[in-house]
């Protein structure tokens, strides 16, 4: 496939990820205040939407997936390497923004918090399968089938999935300051795709910091 029909294919990957929402939004109230019936509608919409990306990326998938089986060690093990500096660099961060700014804390947090308690079933849902894998496709495959510089495809596709992670519409300091940490995130991912050119480094770094995060959530 040329660089063209990636760019237009990788835009309406991109397109169709800030539209489904966004309509699904305008008709079901939000995803800590639907009932169980809005729920399944909200998580079988959102899941018919990863399929459909999954299904227009197969054949690399397919790839990857053969790839992984052939050096499933190598791949874990520099996946872990990825979440520990992750999960360092996350601190970090997190701590130096606490001094500049004592009253920062995530923007996301109280969603989590909140699907945690009431639904738990759909916080695993959501976020171990349909976020993971509609992210993974949506920042790491359409950007760097896009941006061929290595280099600026890790910058823009970590500072624009920090971007996404804190809301389309940043509007006080709070969410300026959460883009930042977020942004890391988004780089040691990209960053984890680029050097093993297999999507599954970076779905299974999300899913260790996941993890981490929901043990240390019930505890």
């Amino acid at each position: 496939m040329n660089n063209f029909n990636k760019l237009i294919k990788g835009a309406g990957v991109f397109l169709l990820y800030i539209l489904v929402p966004y309509v699904i939004n305008m008709f079901l109230p939000s995803i800590t205040k639907s009932n169980t019936t809005e729920l399944i509608i909200r998580l079988t919409l959102m899941f018919l939407l990863l399929l459909f990306f999954i299904l227009l990326y197969k054949d690399d998938i397919i790839r990857d997936i053969k790839a992984f089986k052939k050096t499933f060690l190598s791949i874990i093990g520099k996946s872990i390497i990825y979440f520990a500096i992750l999960i360092a660099g996350f601190g970090i961060i997190s701590a130096l923004l606490l001094i500049v700014y004592p009253d920062f804390m995530y923007t996301n947090s109280s969603i989590i918090d909140s699907l945690l308690k009431e639904n738990f079933i759909v916080m695993i849902i959501y976020v171990f399968i349909i976020s993971l894998f509609t992210e993974q496709i949506v920042f790491r495959k359409v950007f760097k089938d896009i941006l061929v510089n290595k280099y600026f495809f890790i910058i823009f596709s970590g500072i624009i999935y920090g971007v996404f992670q804190v809301g389309y519409h940043v509007t006080t300091l709070n969410e300026l300051f959460t883009i930042i940490p977020f942004a890391f995130a988004g780089i040691i991912l990209s960053t984890s795709y680029e050097k093993t050119d297999n999507i599954i480094t970076p779905c299974l770094v999300y899913l260790f910091y996941d993890l981490f995060l929901l043990i240390g959530s019930l505890a």
